[in-house]
């Protein structure tokens, strides 16, 4: 397990003691090593970090006393080849790469994908839940910096699309009926996202709960609407198409007979 993170509030298992929990701006500056690490980042990059709306006059001096508390926390902890080097007007955080959450995910991601390539879906299905494992919240849980924005997004993009290709794969492999609960979860978080619902729908269908993936069907189809003005997609579609083709004594509902229905909980 890595011992460094942004999968969630940001932590630095061996530096924790020596920063404590309550220090923010350092762990803003932290938060921005972890996210570069042994890569060039400048000093006013990091002043940035702390400060979105105009940083003060002191700024370069406060984020020098930061630094130079994470430099203390290092030493006086011993902390196993990690180093802060000053390089021109910056740093350079200097870790083994595996011992941070984020890139652990991003490798096992690759890995993943690799796998899937080769036809080994079962391997390539296990290696996504030990990515998905690794997260323990939001990206940077806890610290609300702007300039953390598109990072963060990019990394939750990348966890939904882990996600759904772990949905796919457990389907595809005899497993709906396990994750069809994170596949609700998945939806409720991500409405919009028509991949997760052509397999929960899927998922539903599959365990025998073929009025519920209709009711996902047309949830989506009123929210589509309602919202964006458009009609559902093509692999939405054919997800329903599929479920209708095997499914002879159910019918499907109309989006208008459904606009106030609940879809049903049972398992």
């Amino acid at each position: 397990m890595p011992d460094f993170g942004i999968l969630g509030q940001p932590y630095a298992e061996p530096l924790r003691s020596s920063i404590g929990v309550n220090r923010r701006r350092e762990w803003v500056i932290l938060s921005a090593l972890l996210t570069r690490p042994n890569t060039f980042i400048s000093t006013n990059t990091l002043i940035d970090a702390m400060w979105d709306d105009g940083p003060p006059r002191t700024a370069r001096e406060q984020v020098m006393n930061c630094l130079g508390c994470i430099r203390r926390a290092i030493a006086s902890s011993c902390a196993r080849d990690v180093r802060l080097d000053r390089v021109r007007d910056g740093y350079v955080f200097g870790i083994e790469a595996e011992r941070i959450d984020h890139v652990v995910f991003s490798r096992l991601c690759a890995e993943a994908e690799s796998a899937k390539a080769l036809g080994r879906p079962e391997s390539s299905r296990g290696l996504y839940e030990r990515a998905l494992a690794l997260w323990r919240g939001g990206v940077y849980d806890g610290l609300d910096v702007p300039s953390f924005a598109s990072h963060a997004a990019a990394l939750e993009e990348q966890r939904a699309i882990a996600a759904e290709e772990y949905f796919a794969l457990s389907i595809a492999t005899g497993h709906s009926s396990g994750v069809i609960p994170h596949l609700l979860r998945h939806v409720e978080e991500h409405p919009l996202r028509e991949r997760g619902v052509a397999l929960l729908m899927s998922a539903l269908h599959d365990e025998g709960r073929t009025h519920d993936a209709h009711t996902v069907y047309a949830r989506l189809v009123r929210q589509l609407r309602e919202g964006l003005a458009v009609g559902p997609g093509r692999e939405v579609r054919q997800t329903l198409e599929v479920i209708l083709n095997s499914t002879v004594s159910v019918p499907a509902p109309r989006a208008d007979e459904l606009s106030g229905a609940e879809m049903s909980t049972r398992s």
